[in-house]
C-alpha cells in the first residue's frame, strides 16, 4: 500500500477515535515516524494527496478535523507537523470565530487563510522536538 493510503488510514482512524461525545476531542498525537531528513515543502507537497485521499475516506471534514486528520497524517510519513487553534481577532466580543490549522515549524500547511494575521493562536499541540 502508497504510504500516503497508508498515513490516510491512520489519520481517519486517529480522528474518529479522539471525538468525544461532548464534542471535545482526546488528542494522543502518533510519534513522528523517524526519517533521514524532512522539510515544510515536502510536507506541503504530501497535503494535496492526504486532502484527496480524505475527501475519498471521510468526505468534507470541519477545519478542526481537517487539520487534525492532516497532522496526524503528516506526523504519520514522518513529518514534525503540530496541530494549531485560533480565535478570530475581530470581533473582539462574541460571537468570535475559530479556525483550526497544521503547521511545520512557522509555515502554514493546511489553509490559504491569513491565520497568523487574523487568529489569535489559543492552542498549539503535538510539539515535536526534532534532533
Amino acid at each position: 500500500m502508497h504510504p500516503v493510503w497508508k498515513a490516510a488510514r491512520y489519520a481517519r482512524e486517529f480522528v474518529i477515535s479522539a471525538r468525544r461525545e461532548n464534542g471535545t476531542y482526546a488528542l494522543n498525537w502518533p510519534a513522528v515516524r523517524p526519517r533521514a531528513r524532512t522539510t515544510p515543502h515536502g510536507a506541503a507537497k504530501a497535503v494535496a494527496p492526504l486532502r484527496m485521499a480524505q475527501r475519498i475516506m471521510m468526505g468534507f471534514l470541519d477545519p478542526v478535523e481537517d487539520a487534525l486528520f492532516m497532522t496526524a497524517a503528516l506526523r504519520t510519513l514522518g513529518h514534525p507537523v503540530t496541530f494549531h487553534l485560533g480565535r478570530e481577532k475581530a470581533p473582539l466580543v462574541a460571537p468570535g470565530g475559530f479556525y483550526a490549522w497544521a503547521q511545520y515549524g512557522d509555515e502554514v500547511l493546511t489553509t490559504s487563510l491569513p491565520v497568523r494575521e487574523e487568529y489569535t493562536e489559543v492552542l498549539r499541540s503535538g510539539e515535536v522536538t526534532v534532533p
